[in-house]
């Protein structure tokens, strides 16, 4: 039996499918298979995960109907052999040494069941924007979630299968933010971490749950801590505010600052531009150019 599966519900992610199955048979450590869910996917992403099954025999693809991320991921883990579950997204890029990396962690740290790794935000065409940083110990990683905030990148974890079929899996009642409750039943079981390391670059684009699902996640995300308080004893979490966003020139304005304020400077430079040809008369257009060119 391979020591990891990793499971990756797709569903119409053809632009980027193939990238991130690149990343994941390009990764050093090798003994795993890779489970693939195509969830009632009616672009090209069917053709492209079956292409690459007959290209390598670790993959197992999973077509049927739409049924939703959280069946699609039980489905996986229900078929999964390894002893260790890797999660992954259709749309997002796993550096080669993430696999081998964190199951070093897990071999030498046997009370912790589950370990993610720090995210690099990249944009729709792969270019590096900013990192993101998560909190790396057990007790913050909980204290972060529960204070409304993300503190595991969900496609960058891996976990102790037989710990995550304790808990049943995922659960459906938390649509959006399902991972943040399994995360949260995780963590009452096992200890939880993050590698200090970037290992993923987790991609920014306008189809992303996050932004299409924004109201639905944070409802989701604020019941899932509720739910944790009330199990363990925890005082009832603070409610969590609503997240807005602009238009795409200022998510533009933004990826620009952060590429600028973590020396991404390609991305830096090509989103000022953008912004710039788009607000041409606007002062802070002109500043954030002046900003890039100098460098700071």
């Amino acid at each position: 039996m391979p020591l990891i599966s990793v499971l990756m519900p797709v569903y119409d992610c053809e632009e980027y499918v193939q990238a991130a199955i690149d990343s994941i048979l390009g990764q050093s450590f090798r003994d795993f298979e890779f489970i693939i869910i195509d969830d009632g996917s009616k672009d090209r992403t069917p053709d492209i995960v079956k292409a690459a099954a007959a290209r390598d025999p670790r993959i197992r693809v999973i077509s049927r109907e739409n049924r939703g991320i959280v069946p699609s991921l039980n489905e996986a883990l229900a078929e999964a052999t390894g002893e260790l579950i890797a999660r992954m997204d259709g749309d997002d890029i796993s550096l080669p040494d993430r696999f081998a990396r964190q199951v070093a962690y897990l071999q030498a740290n046997p009370d912790c069941g589950l370990v993610g790794t720090q995210i690099m935000f990249m944009d729709p065409d792969g270019r590096p924007i900013a990192p993101m940083p998560n909190p790396v110990g057990h007790d913050e990683i909980v204290a972060t979630m529960m204070d409304g905030n993300e503190s595991l990148a969900h496609p960058t974890v891996i976990f102790r299968r037989d710990i995550a079929r304790s808990i049943d899996g995922y659960s459906d009642r938390f649509r959006h933010a399902e991972d943040i409750d399994f995360f949260l039943r995780m963590a009452e079981t096992t200890k939880v971490a993050n590698l200090p390391d970037i290992l993923l670059h987790y991609r920014q684009h306008a189809k992303s749950i996050g932004r299409t699902q924004t109201d639905a996640q944070v409802d989701a995300h604020y019941r899932a801590i509720c739910e944790a308080a009330e199990r363990t004893g925890a005082p009832k979490p603070k409610e969590i505010e609503q997240r807005t966003f602009g238009n795409e020139t200022d998510d533009h304005t933004l990826w620009a600052w952060w590429a600028l304020g973590s020396r991404q400077m390609p991305a830096a430079r090509y989103y000022a531009r953008k912004v710039l040809t788009a607000r041409p008369f606007d002062l802070n257009s002109w500043r954030l150019a002046y900003c890039v060119i100098r460098g700071h």
